[in-house]
């Protein structure tokens, strides 16, 4: 028998082989895409436990917000007669400084309570709401004057990068502002003595996004889950609504409000609303303005 004989393969094995061969890229395809179904299952469970836990945190403060708004209705009511009252008391003492300025403690603490029931009432969902398209930079204004007293308290330098007049929002313009001032607050908060808060803006992806990032300790990754749950916080004074608050405007607008880590340190904070289409120009993510 010759070499050439007794090297080569009958029809039978290489039939046999090429089987083999369809055999084991058969098996290494059903292989990879078992790994792939696997990957996507995992994925789904957690997204599907992610929904669970949102659904069920959805639950919890509706039943919440509906206890507070009746407690809060049930303290506005008799808060107004106690501020008239309290008006013609202050009428009735003027040649009298020192009850004069007493009764003037007085009307102060309670516009503190009706300021504390209107956080409530925003945080339930009781609030009225009253769309229209508002500029993005009037917002920025506003804010920036609201939250003067604060940063000259601080010390603080607050950088704005101011969105072209043209950029609009459909919004409730005074919810907004109190959602982005109370996120303005917050960074002022963190930063402190001789901080720095920085406010921009972005849009893109069918979302307008308005970011605040400040010059603090950043948020502890434990408590990223907490800090927007109504009553929580971690300061020594407050009522713990003002990020429950945003949550909650987020949400009313179709939006969200998410925290992260700021480009310099820090925490951002990131408030995202839908975005209504061609009529928005473009924004930029940088923190390029003047200081205010």
């Amino acid at each position: 028998m010759s070499t050439t004989a007794t090297l080569s393969a009958s029809p039978r094995e290489l039939e046999l082989a090429e089987m083999l061969r369809t055999f084991n890229s058969v098996t290494e395809r059903m292989k990879r895409s078992h790994e792939r179904l696997g990957l996507e299952v995992r994925r789904l469970r957690v997204e599907l436990a992610e929904k669970n836990r949102e659904l069920a945190r959805r639950e919890r403060l509706a039943a919440l917000g509906r206890m507070a708004a009746g407690v809060a209705h049930e303290i506005r009511n008799p808060l107004a007669g106690i501020r008239l009252y309290a008006s013609m008391l202050q009428q009735d003492l003027a040649d009298r400084p020192a009850e004069f300025d007493t009764v003037g403690k007085i009307e102060r603490a309670i516009a503190g309570l009706d300021r504390l029931v209107g956080d409530i009432l925003l945080f339930a969902g009781h609030a009225s709401a009253c769309l229209s398209d508002v500029h993005v930079a009037e917002l920025f204004d506003d804010v920036v004057e609201l939250a003067a007293p604060r940063r000259l308290e601080f010390g603080a330098r607050m950088v704005v990068d101011a969105p072209s007049r043209e950029l609009t929002l459909r919004c409730d313009r005074n919810q907004v502002t109190r959602a982005l001032l109370n996120l303005v607050l917050n960074a002022l908060d963190a930063g402190g003595d001789g901080g720095s808060v920085c406010v921009g803006v972005v849009h893109g992806d069918r979302r307008l996004s308005i970011t605040v990032d400040d010059s603090g300790p950043g948020v502890p990754a434990e408590l990223v889950d907490q800090i927007f749950n109504p009553f929580f916080t971690t300061k020594d004074s407050g009522t713990g609504l003002g990020l429950a608050i945003v949550h909650r405007v987020a949400e009313a607008h179709g939006g969200a409000v998410r925290v992260g880590a700021a480009p310099n340190g820090g925490a951002r904070f990131v408030l995202e609303f839908p975005d209504p289409g061609p009529r928005l120009l473009t924004g930029d993510l940088m923190c390029q303005g003047t200081g205010a």
